[in-house]
This record gives structure tokens, sequence and C-alpha cells, in this order.
């Protein structure tokens, strides 16, 4: 999926509000509970967009780097990020990077937009030394069925994309990767306009392994 000047540049601004901050909050805690990331570890952010992602990592203390095919995405995260981290163009399926390349390779709200998920999923593994982080938008989710309902009735981002479940992603990774270790855990069971008032018992609800989430964070691990 591409993004021109003026999309690239309203991107981050669901960030700047409040259902967004609750909701980006909610996504990084997940990350840090299943993947455990390490200072120095070096990491690969495919489909790096603005490098909203890649500013979290590098708060971590990590070694990071991005790549998008979007230019006007990554001039932002080029002026956003400077030379913290390293950037590049390039297409999600066919990196340019060596094998074994990164200690943990994510993919963040990607699949959803790609036309061969799975190809992907196989590049990823491939510059991994044995970590990948894939989190995406649940079909069976109050959120996600939200938002393709009213994306029948004005346009949005979401209209093109390919919302998953926990047991397509599984199923998705066994075929490409074949066996691997696979953890995974959802955030955001109740409608973001709720944050405000039910915020304890969205998180205590998070807490409980279900696969009903808007976000699903999954967790793979390559055998050595």
């Amino acid at each position: 999926m591409g993004f021109d000047t003026a999309a690239a540049a309203k991107y981050d601004q669901w960030y700047l509000n409040r259902k967004g901050q609750y909701a980006d909050t909610q996504e990084k805690e997940l990350f840090l509970r299943l993947v455990q990331p390490q200072k120095g570890q070096s990491l690969l952010d495919i489909g790096c967009g603005t490098g909203h992602n890649l500013e979290f990592f590098t708060e971590l203390g990590m070694d990071a780097t991005g790549i998008d095919s979007s230019e006007p995405m990554l001039q932002i995260a080029e002026r956003k990020l400077g030379s913290r981290v390293k950037l590049h163009r390039g297409q999600a399926g066919n990196l340019r990077f060596d094998d074994n390349s990164f200690d943990i390779v994510t993919l963040i709200n990607v699949l959803e937009f790609l036309s061969e998920p799975a190809k992907v999923i196989k590049e990823a593994a491939r510059v991994s030394r044995g970590k990948i982080y894939i989190g995406v938008l649940n079909k069976v989710s109050i959120m996600g069925v939200t938002r393709r309902v009213e994306g029948r009735f004005r346009k949005s981002i979401y209209n093109q994309a390919n919302f998953y479940t926990i047991w397509e992603i599984e199923g998705m990774v066994k075929r490409v990767l074949g066996r691997v270790s696979l953890a995974w855990e959802s955030v955001l069971l109740l409608p973001l306009g709720w944050h405000r008032y039910c915020q304890r018992i969205d998180r205590r609800l998070s807490c409980q392994k279900t696969p009903f989430g808007a976000f699903l964070g999954i967790y793979i691990t390559k055998p050595d």
C-alpha cells in the first residue's frame, strides 16, 4: 500500500489523541511482555512508516533499522529520528539484507496491507537470527468489526486492510516456517471510546489470554 505526502503527514496524528495514545501504550506493553527485548539488540522494523515504533525501539536502547516502500513516510521518519536509526526504502517481500542479520524482526500493522503476506513472513524469518514479532488488527474484535462497517460509509485506510484472526496467522506461519515456537496475546478488548471509563477493566481483560482483543501480538522464535 502506498502513502502520498498528505496521507503520510496525517498518519502520526492518530497517536496524538487520547484514543490513539491509550491504544499505543497497550500495544507497546504487549510487545515488551512477549518479546522481552534487551538493550543493544539489533532490530529491523519492516513497514516502519513514519518511524513511530522505531522511536520506541531506540528509547529501549536497541540498534534499530527501518524499511518502508513509501518515500513520504521515510522522509518524516528521517526528520523525526535523524541518525538514531538506519532507514532504507524497499519492498517487504524482497529484503536487501543478508540471512540472520537482526536479532529481532518486527511486522507491526503491515501484513494487513500486503498482497503476499506469507512471502513477507518468510523474508522476515530469513533475515532474523531467531525472533519475529507480528502485530495485526484482529478480525473478530469489536473494533475490527466496527472499522469494517464504518468503512462502507466513509473513506478510511481500513477499507484497504485485510484483518486477521489468530488462527489465520498461526496457520500462515506454520505453512511458511514449519516448526517454530509461537506465543500470542491480544489487547484492547473494549471499544476505544470507553477507555476513559473502563481502563482498569480493559487492562484486566487483556491479562487473560483471549483471541478477541483489537490488536494481536504474535511472538515467533525459530529453532536453533
